[in-house]
């Protein structure tokens, strides 16, 4: 394993980087939590802290601290190395120059430099123009004023890294050239925008569109910044890095909106990002459900005031992307819409996607004119918090808004709970719907499913299952299952495993493949240490289970760190009875090999071959053990 990888590994538990996304149960030695991967109601996702590995046995992904992080946040290995790099302390710059010829191999070859690329080059940027705009604030009145007017104070201000873009041309663009960063880099951040000339009869006063004056020279690179007299507000991915910036304009110019957000880009997707909840992801997994709010001084105001669970869309209305991000933590919510007709039309078209989700919902409608940040500014937490007791459930909620269209009201609560994963969800709102409808639950079951009939495509449209021929890991025999059971989990037996058996005889291929790369670690072992003992006891290569299994997942593909990890976490075999295992398993798959032998011999009239077989066999259903059994 490569130093940097396995220091990484030393510093950081895997229990602890997972319980940041999922919320994880002791289950025995293990941790127990739903899979983030797929939908269940039922968790089968495991932690071992251990082994330092996780596994979901119902979607039979599995993986390392690295592996995780690449499936849950869409990270290359480069980049979850440097992520848990900065994490553990360890600074992999200063590791690439100096460290041993293996790191620098690592860098160079296989790592390409961490900090090149362009994703990497995106981060240092956003974190330069956000010490940037928040050094900016305090020479800034007109904004510090307009914080202090709407409540904010400074340990708000901090937490939250507000900062000020200057109303210039291209001071951020000249400040992050100072710092070295590439034009080519920073245009891609979407913080700059080339200059656009227009006609000055299209806008008042000479002004085009982008806030400058027709006419004006443009520096050297005709560049410009993109935001530029605002208030700025830093969007935080989960792992705590900036990935874009919302601004609000402080002198408001004609045909500029009061709000941007930086432009999607390949580390942000402003359908996927919530504001505030690198802030309240930990609060949510506390409290158990999240506040959705709709502004960013919405959520701001609240944790101001101590309800650290509060969240908002990017300026967007709510998408499954954002309800993916926050069912990490919890799948309870609580949307706070505004008390107008925009606001409940919004209330409405969410709530398809809250049930499509398998999230439940409740709806706080604000009273007209009010927000959560002004409530909580002219009343207070107390009032507030009470305020949030009378939240409506999905099913009342359409039922108040319904006026006397009650049946419209009805099928729209049904159409919302079709594509709901919970079973037990739609069972509790078609519940819920016959006791304040008043209509009879037989009569609102047998609509539903009319509905549902009638939404299903044709089976020809349908994606297949796939058939369990076509899954490796499904398609493993038990002795292949328990003998690669017993070189994971019992790594002194690796080698005499590795070396007694003949890979003709395993059928799957992942198994096959994962006993040839332990015979390479179990190898390398005895190379590095010189110690190797009989066939009856193994070999003592002091390879720790935790550091073997390590190695291995190394030089494993996906699929084969999948199968180790499920049979790591969940082994077929007792440990202490290894050898009789591995000796049954070698006999009986040694004879499974001879038979399929003999019927091809029988099939093509080979004689002298099928007499051969047939003493072979005889042997082995004798006294034959250990290495001999599988080299015949």
């Amino acid at each position: 394993m490569n130093p940097i990888v396995e220091d990484i590994k030393l510093k950081i538990d895997i229990v602890d980087i997972i319980a940041e996304h999922v919320e994880l149960k002791r289950a025995g030695q293990n941790y127990k939590g739903l899979c983030p991967f797929h939908s269940e109601k039922t968790p089968s996702f495991m932690v071992s802290p251990s082994k330092q590995i996780f596994h979901c046995f119902g979607c039979n992904k599995g993986g390392d601290i690295f592996s995780f992080l690449m499936s849950s946040e869409g990270m290359t290995f480069q980049e979850a190395v440097s992520y848990l790099a900065q994490r553990a302390g360890i600074n992999l710059e200063v590791r690439s120059q100096t460290g041993s010829p293996k790191n620098r191999r690592f860098f160079g070859t296989e790592m390409t430099e961490v900090k090149s690329g362009i994703k990497e080059g995106l981060f240092a940027i956003y974190k330069e123009s956000l010490i940037f705009f928040h050094n900016n604030l305090k020479f800034s009145k007109q904004t510090i004023s307009y914080l202090n007017e709407r409540g904010l104070n400074h340990e708000t201000i901090e937490k939250f890294s507000l900062g000020y873009s200057k109303n210039e041309r291209d001071s951020l663009f000249n400040h992050l050239k100072s710092k070295g960063f590439t034009v080519e880099h920073i245009k891609a951040s979407g913080l700059v925008n080339p200059v656009r000339k227009e006609a000055p009869s299209k806008l008042s006063n000479g002004v085009n569109s982008s806030g400058l004056s027709n006419g004006v020279n443009s520096n050297e690179h005709g560049i410009y910044d993109f935001f530029r007299d605002r208030l700025m507000f830093p969007i935080f991915d989960l792992q705590g890095r900036v990935v874009a910036f919302g601004g609000r304009i402080m002198s408001p110019l004609k045909n500029a909106p009061k709000y941007i957000n930086s432009p999607d880009s390949i580390i942000f997707k402003k359908g996927d990002l919530t504001y505030g909840l690198n802030i309240a992801k930990n609060s949510i997994a506390q409290k158990g459900y999240a506040i959705i709010a709709e502004g960013y001084m919405d959520v701001i105001m609240c944790h101001q005031y101590g309800i650290a669970n509060a969240v908002a869309p990017l300026g967007t209305a709510l998408t499954p992307g954002h309800l993916k991000k926050i069912k990490r933590f919890s799948d309870k919510v609580l949307l706070v819409f505004d008390g107008d007709a925009a606001g409940t039309a919004a209330a409405k078209r969410s709530l398809e996607l809250v049930y499509a989700c398998g999230i439940a919902a409740k709806i706080l409608p604000m009273p007209s004119g009010e927000d959560p940040d002004s409530l909580l500014k002219k009343h207070g937490e107390g009032y507030f918090r009470r305020y949030m007791s009378t939240a409506l459930t999905p099913v009342e909620f359409m039922l108040r808004i319904s006026n006397k269209s009650k049946l419209d009201a009805v099928r729209h609560m049904l159409n919302a709970i079709l594509k709901c994963p919970d079973n037990l969800l739609k069972d509790e709102t078609i519940r819920q719907l016959a006791e304040k409808s008043k209509i009879n639950e037989a009569a609102l079951r047998e609509e539903f499913i009319a509905i549902r009939q009638k939404a299903l495509k044709p089976d020809s449209n349908k994606q297949k299952p796939v058939n369990s021929i076509l899954n490796p890991i499904l398609n493993i025999s038990r002795d292949e299952k328990i003998l690669l059971s017993a070189a994971i989990c019992a790594p002194e037996k690796s080698h005499l495993i590795s070396t007694s058996i003949n890979p003709e005889i395993i059928e799957n291929p992942l198994v096959r493949g994962i006993l040839e790369k332990v015979k390479t670690i179990a190898g390398a072992s005895i190379i590095e240490t010189g110690i190797e003992t009989g066939i009856e006891t193994g070999i003592e290569t002091g390879i720790e289970n935790r550091v073997f299994i390590e190695n291995l997942l190394a030089i494993c593909s996906s699929d084969e760190q999948n199968l180790i990890t499920m049979l790591s976490i969940n082994p077929e075999i007792d440990t202490e009875f290894a050898d009789e295992n591995i000796e049954g398993c070698l006999r009986a798959l040694t004879l499974k090999n001879i038979e399929k032998q003999i019927k091809s011999a029988t099939e093509t009239g080979d004689i002298k071959l099928l007499k051969s077989l047939l003493i072979k066999k005889k042997n082995i259903t004798g006294h034959i053990k250990g290495r001999s059994l599988a080299k015949n």
